[in-house]
């Protein structure tokens, strides 16, 4: 009987067989090596589904500048002017490694109570005017990536960059983060639970088109 593979010969057969084969046995290898390589190595090879990019945490580059394996962290901004002791809570201990670090909720709370960093909101206007983060500027990442003059421009006041979107299945944060790093921001944080978790936590929110107090 022919089949849709041959020419209705024997050596038709034979020859779309042979191929069949070749193809089979170059897949199978490409999977074993794969596997191999990964095995060796995470950063390495394909991953079998799609895994998000991992920051590096702040307690993780802490650990390591306690062991004398981190840059020391920077200078103080100036205090805030409402803190009777004039020191901004939680910022003393940010190093800049010259990449994004992942931070906490409760990192991200003690900076936005101390007044400690400069906020930025990722996710779309629309998002931001329904409920945001007090004191966040909204700088969405598919309008600023294509006019980086925008980022270029945002002056954080000496302060930290605390980076935030639409939680851990958002990664325009952590996209922010890096490009803000590539233009010359130094101690960018990036808050990847985002704003289901702060609101989800009962934190502080506002809504509006305009950050708090502007």
């Amino acid at each position: 009987m022919d089949r849709w593979w041959s020419d209705g010969t024997e050596r038709g057969g034979v020859l779309w067989g042979g191929v069949v084969a070749i193809v089979a046995t170059g897949a199978f290898l490409g999977v074993f090596q794969n596997a191999l390589v990964r095995a060796g190595s995470k950063d390495e090879g394909l991953a079998w589904k799609y895994e998000a990019p991992k920051l590096q945490t702040l307690e993780e580059i802490q650990a390591q500048g306690s062991a004398g394996g981190a840059t020391p962290p920077a200078p103080a901004p100036p205090a805030d002017p409402n803190d009777p002791l004039g020191i901004p809570v939680g910022v003393t201990d940010i190093p800049d490694v010259g990449r994004p670090i992942e931070v906490t909720a409760t990192k991200a709370r003690e900076l936005v109570d101390s007044k400690g960093a400069a906020i930025i909101d990722a996710r779309e206007a629309a998002d931001y005017a329904a409920g945001h983060i007090p004191g966040a500027v909204n700088l969405p990442f598919d309008e600023v990536i294509t006019d980086p003059e925008r980022l270029e421009a945002f002056d954080p006041a000496g302060k930290p960059i605390l980076v935030y979107c639409g939680g851990v299945t958002c990664e325009l944060s952590m996209k922010l983060g890096y490009e803000l790093v590539r233009l010359g921001k130094k101690r960018v944080l990036v808050y990847t639970g985002g704003w289901p978790e702060w609101n989800d936590m009962g934190y502080p929110t506002v809504k509006g088109t305009a950050p708090e107090g502007a």
